[in-house]
This record gives structure tokens, C-alpha cells and sequence, in this order.
């Protein structure tokens, strides 16, 4: 008998930002832009590649902050086997200047390299005044998602407001 598919799940969350789109989509797409919004503030992400357009990669490293981390926190994450540095793959499938990116990723915790697949999307809608930014996982329903997803997604936008300068709100 075969195995039942995994069980997926799909978080999403947005904001709206007073700024056009173009601003935002750079912020998206581009080295600079992703190391100053995509991780919690105890990660820091470096962009090792970033080719934004379609079939084109992706290869982020996240690492804990020092400061975060400490010596004694260090070697507790290291005795729990909890990985301090982890990689983040992946290609752009869906490339829509200003209105809509695709990124199929997958994040590697462990040096076995077995990975978390998800599929991110980030859809960008022109408002009057500013735009409308969603952020949208899908991916197998596992711990790390089902516990921390949608915090990480909303705090993803908090901080995109913050790398573009703006307070972001839900609505206008």
C-alpha cells in the first residue's frame, strides 16, 4: 500500500506600504534588498547568488547573530543538534515585474541535507498611495511551519517596511 501524500499547509499575510511598487520589487529582487527584510532579526541572511528572473536561482545563507547565540547558547544549540547556519535554495518560477514573484526554495537544516521544499509567492498590488504586499507559503506541513510560519511571515513585512524606510498597516 502506498503512503499518503504529506500534508501541506499555506500561510499568507499582508501589508500595505505608502511607497510604488517598484521600490518594493527592489527590495525583493535584489542582494541588497532581501539581506535587509528576510530573516528574524536573530538571523542574518546573506545572499550568496540571486539571478531575479525566470529559471533563475536563488542561494541564500542564514546564520545566528553572535550577539543572539553567546558561548553557552552556542553550545546548547550545538548538543541539541540544532543547526546555527542554514541554507535557503531556490529558483524563481513565476516572474511578473511589479505585480507577482514565485520562488520554489528549499531550506536545508542539516549537513545530511535533507530539506524543507516550499514554494513562496509575493504578490505586489498598485493602491492608491502605495501597494499591497502578500506574502504566501505552501510547503509540508512539519513542526517548524505549522509553529512558526506565520509569525515569520508577518514579521518578514515588518521588516520589509523597515528596509524601505515606511510603517507598514493591513489597510491604507
Amino acid at each position: 500500500m502506498a503512503s499518503p501524500p504529506p500534508a501541506t499547509v499555506e500561510l499568507s499575510a499582508d501589508r500595505w506600504f505608502p511607497v510604488a511598487a517598484d521600490r518594493v520589487w527592489a527590495q525583493c529582487t535584489s542582494k541588497q534588498g532581501l539581506e535587509s527584510w528576510w530573516s528574524p532579526e536573530d538571523l542574518r541572511t546573506t545572499v550568496k547568488r540571486i539571478d531575479p528572473r525566470p529559471g533563475g536561482e536563488v542561494v541564500l545563507s542564514l546564520r545566528y547573530v553572535p550577539a543572539m547565540l553567546g558561548p553557552m547558547r552556542g553550545a546548547a544549540f550545538q548538543a541539541a543538534g540544532v543547526p546555527i547556519a542554514f541554507s535557503l535554495r531556490g529558483k524563481f518560477l513565476d516572474f511578473e515585474y511589479n505585480r507577482r514573484l514565485t520562488l520554489a526554495m528549499t531550506l536545508t537544516l542539516d549537513r545530511a541535507g535533507a530539506g524543507i521544499e516550499t514554494v513562496t509567492q509575493i504578490d505586489f498590488e498598485s493602491e492608491t498611495g502605495g501597494t499591497r504586499v502578500r506574502l504566501l507559503i505552501r510547503g509540508e506541513s512539519e513542526p517548524h511551519m505549522v509553529t512558526l510560519g506565520k509569525a515569520n511571515l508577518e514579521g518578514q513585512l515588518e521588516r520589509l517596511g523597515l528596509s524601505l524606510g515606511v510603517a507598514a498597516s493591513p489597510s491604507p
